[in-house]
């Protein structure tokens, strides 16, 4: 596969669990091991408890979009094939928020809709996570 827009690190020790999970079409995101509180973006202390460490935790691949910004020109070379392009920053039913590309007309991006993961293989290795509207509004 070729594939001409930037690739995560999938060495590094912070996100390569969420890229593997992803690879396996799961969405994972960390979760203290002492107070349960569920975090992203991972990092080694719990920003709740201070706690050391974090368990990664399946989460329902699904939330509602927050925020949003529709890309209109091309930042870089490789995305001027995919613009108008949009992002979003969805808050997961599980109680975080991430950002990710939404695959449908900008038009059809609205604040509080509901959306789901969509896992895209752009390689053999790397497994993107974007956002797809849900068919229904139920949660």
């Amino acid at each position: 596969m070729t594939y001409d827009l930037p690739l995560p690190d999938l060495s590094d020790p912070g996100t390569g669990p969420f890229w593997a999970a992803a690879r396996d079409e799961r969405l994972e995101v960390q979760r203290c091991p002492r107070c349960e509180t569920p975090r992203w973006p991972p990092r080694p202390v719990c920003p709740q408890c201070l706690s050391p460490g974090g368990t990664w935790t399946p989460v329902a691949p699904a939330g509602t979009v927050w925020s949003h910004a529709t890309y209109r020109r091309a930042m870089a070379p490789g995305f001027a094939a995919i613009v108008p392009y949009t992002v979003a920053l969805v808050e997961l039913d599980a109680g975080v928020r991430m950002i990710g590309r939404v695959l449908a007309p900008p038009e059809d991006v609205v604040i509080g809709s509901r959306v789901e993961a969509a896992f895209e293989a752009v390689t053999d290795d790397v497994t993107l996570v974007h956002w797809r509207p849900r068919p229904t509004d139920s949660r």
